[in-house]
């Protein structure tokens, strides 16, 4: 089996992730992992596959757009082995809510000095809020994974600068403990 991983993005729908996943269950595809989303009424997937040996991205592809033909969705395949620019170094998760007014450049001016200590975004939910006076506020929750080798107090201190020059309010907790006390 050769792992590969299929992006397909179109209008959503009911039903998308069902009608991927039989085109690909024809072709002799396992999916072994799978992350969706939808934003604007536009649907985002990627399905890592397990393919069969020969299978290429390319004939995959082909063949996704012949049996997604007439549904919109676009699609496209690409070797699943992981990049080089992905290094296997020990991580701890966490989990960063922030709150607090909206701004041009925030997600940019927030996201520099995670990137600087080496951690990696996971996931990022961003929602600006609407109403009221002012700036529109802003949630945003990132999972991220810092490198074991540098200590979250360093991440805290970084986001804290961050959070008083931009007037908002982060909350940094373990992934553990956020996951925790969400189950309470």
């Amino acid at each position: 089996m050769t792992k590969l991983l299929v992006t397909i993005v179109g209008a959503d729908r009911p039903g998308i992730v069902h009608l991927v996943s039989a085109a690909l269950f024809a072709r002799g595809c396992v999916i072994s992992e799978l992350a969706q989303t939808t934003l604007h009424g536009q649907f985002a997937g990627l399905f890592s596959v397990e393919a069969p040996d020969g299978l290429l991205p390319l004939a995959l592809t082909d063949a996704l757009s012949e049996g997604l033909k007439g549904s919109g969705l676009s699609s496209w395949v690409t070797p699943g082995e992981d990049g080089p620019g992905l290094q296997t170094v020990e991580t701890e998760p966490y989990v960063i809510s922030i709150t607090g007014p909206d701004s041009p450049g925030l997600i940019p001016d927030l996201t520099e000095g995670i990137a600087a200590l080496g951690a990696n975004i996971l996931n990022l939910r961003s929602l600006s809020l609407t109403g009221g006076d002012g700036p529109a506020p802003v949630v945003l929750v990132l999972e991220v994974t810092l490198p074991a080798t540098v200590a979250r107090q360093k991440l805290s201190e970084t986001l804290n600068r961050c959070a008083e020059s931009l007037g908002l309010e982060i909350s940094l907790q373990h992934r553990d403990i956020f996951e925790a006390i969400h189950r309470i």
